[in-house]
């Protein structure tokens, strides 16, 4: 049944961790119908090193700002 893999910069806690994926399953149960013991929930947490967004490392210290840009024309 329904497999759901999220990936995501590391999280604070476990308690973020385990409240991601109760809320994750109890979405697809409630919209799927699928019963719980069905419903499987994967966290990958990925290191900023090893992410970018437009090119931009997620670990680049003005990454919100300079990860927004839209071209390479757009200065970094």
């Amino acid at each position: 049944m329904p497999f759901i893999q999220i990936s995501t910069w590391k999280m604070s806690n476990e308690a973020q961790v385990q409240n991601m994926m109760e809320a994750v399953t109890l979405a697809v149960h409630q919209t799927s119908g699928a019963p719980l013991d069905k419903i499987s929930v994967v966290i990958n947490e990925i290191l900023p090193s090893r992410w970018s967004d437009a090119g931009i490392c997620g670990n680049d210290p003005q990454f919100p700002i300079k990860s927004r840009r839209k071209n390479y024309k757009e200065s970094v």
